[in-house]
């Protein structure tokens, strides 16, 4: 069987290629392919069996993006995920804007006339974003006048070819196409297309995260195949994309296997991490979407004080900013507050970031560090984030943040209410959830003195479990997607 791995983001070359995803697939018939806007792709190059790069015309991308925000509208009663995120991308249309709230507070004392200015002010704000209210009207429309299923075959039916792609597909001649793949991905949508041309190919989507069938959209074009993490991604690609469930494969994360790995040589990796964080620490993990961590962190570092009988001695908290997270680009406003009991994780320290950091491999974070930074924190305090996930592989006791900060777009509240992978949270028994921040002095407490160990089972619906490793599953579920063949 002739195999291709097609990697369309650096993100990708850290989770499956520095990984060794593909390890137990690779031979002779195994090539692999990028996408151009990847600018350090020396790891794929050189990785044996390259067949090229390609792109994908900015026409192209706008028209997916288009057709997959149609998707995402037209489908809002499905789940909570797919109307959420289409109004974080009309955020002028669906979200009041408190930066202007904290402005009409200066331009007038009188609460009338605020609430005057307010509302004249956000009626006209859309109108400042000319095409983006425009992309949103034309899907309105669309939809109200059921016409989504009708455009979504006129584009697959207009769909352009892709000249590089057909190229390496007739070199290749691959029968079976694997893509890691977040969901949105208008390279990815463009192999499934040139796949479905004149070839035999199958494809296969490898999806990346946890959220990704929930909360991103429908497919215009659909992968032959679905490799997930476990129980409730299968359930949401039958459910949110009617997936045949017999073409579902439950894969696991590859940068998950770290962990796994870990446990076999816990001894000498200890002792490797000691030298970088040489104390205890609660660790607090950031995420992606902006809320106000740095209070928070705050609170937390008052918290050290009254409760250091109960911690080991000199513990702090050591806060790691999300690497690709607005709250990364405020370390120096953290700095500047002295909080004495609060440490940036040395690996996240730096104060700046380049520019195209998503499309490199230099500024990706070190896998093999997080189950050392896991293991050696008291427990974990986070927002609703995959590590969650990671910190429950490692038993470790994690308080997650669901509260409403009163000052972000954003907020933990609204992300937990608005999502569909944070069901049976409370099945894994290590999982308290924070809804006030008001009683974070009493999880903290009981985060301390707390001895849950997690529920494996619990944890099991999430990402599969750990009898083989990543290179060992993708093995064996190739080989089952050839039988199907």
């Amino acid at each position: 069987m002739r195999k291709l791995i097609v990697i369309t983001s650096a993100l990708y070359i850290r989770n499956y290629i520095e990984t060794s995803a593909f390890s137990e697939i690779k031979d002779k018939d195994t090539f692999i392919i990028c996408s151009k806007d990847i600018s350090n792709k020396d790891s794929i190059v050189n990785y044996g069996n390259f067949a090229g790069e390609f792109g994908v015309s900015k026409i192209k991308e706008a028209l997916f993006n288009f057709i997959t925000l149609l998707l995402m509208y037209s489908n809002r009663e499905i789940n909570k995920g797919f109307y959420f995120y289409f109004k974080i991308r009309n955020t002028t249309i669906y979200f009041p804007s408190l930066r202007l709230k904290r402005k009409a507070n200066d331009w007038c004392s009188n609460t009338f006339c605020q609430f005057f200015i307010i509302h004249i002010l956000e009626f006209i704000r859309p109108f400042f974003q000319p095409v983006k209210l425009l992309k949103f009207s034309l899907i309105v429309m669309i939809d109200f006048f059921g016409l989504t299923n009708g455009l979504v075959k006129l584009y697959r039916k207009t769909h352009q070819n892709n000249s590089e792609l057909i190229t390496i597909f007739d070199k290749v001649k691959p029968d079976l196409i694997l893509i890691p793949s977040g969901g949105l991905d208008s390279y990815a949508n463009d192999v499934i297309f040139t796949s479905n041309l004149d070839y035999q190919s199958k494809t296969a989507f490898l999806i990346d995260n946890w959220d990704n069938l929930c909360s991103k959209s429908r497919f215009p074009i659909s992968p032959d195949y679905l490799c997930v993490w476990g129980e409730q991604a299968k359930s949401h690609a039958i459910n949110f994309h009617d997936f045949d469930p017999f073409k579902i494969f439950l894969a696991g994360s590859p940068r998950f296997d770290v962990y796994y790995e870990y446990q076999d040589q816990e001894t000498k990796v200890r002792g490797e991490c000691q030298e970088v964080v040489n104390f205890p620490y609660i660790l607090f993990a950031g995420c992606w979407p902006t809320f106000d961590e740095i209070g928070v962190l705050e609170i937390l570092n008052e918290l050290i004080y009254k409760y250091k009988d109960l911690l080991p001695n000199q513990c702090k908290i050591l806060y790691r900013p999300h690497p690709w997270g607005e709250n990364y680009d405020k370390l120096d406003y953290l700095e500047s507050l002295s909080l004495e009991n609060v440490k940036v994780d040395p690996q996240m320290s730096k104060k700046s970031r380049p520019a195209d950091y998503t499309k490199r491999t230099d500024f990706q974070p070190d896998l093999d560090y997080y189950p050392v930074l896991l293991d050696n924190s008291e427990f974990v305090i986070c927002p609703l984030s995959s590590i969650i996930i990671e910190a429950s592989i490692m038993n470790k006791k994690v308080l997650a943040l669901a509260h409403d900060d009163k000052k972000s777009l954003l907020t933990p509240s609204l992300m937990y209410k608005n999502s569909d992978y944070f069901d049976r949270f409370s099945d894994m028994k290590n999982l308290s959830l924070l809804h006030e921040l008001s009683n974070l002095d009493k999880e903290f407490f009981k985060m301390i003195n707390s001895s849950a160990t997690v529920n494996e089972k619990a944890l099991g619906y999430y990402i599969v479990d750990s009898k083989n490793l990543y290179p060992e599953r993708i093995l064996n579920i190739t080989n089952k997607m050839n039988e199907l063949n």
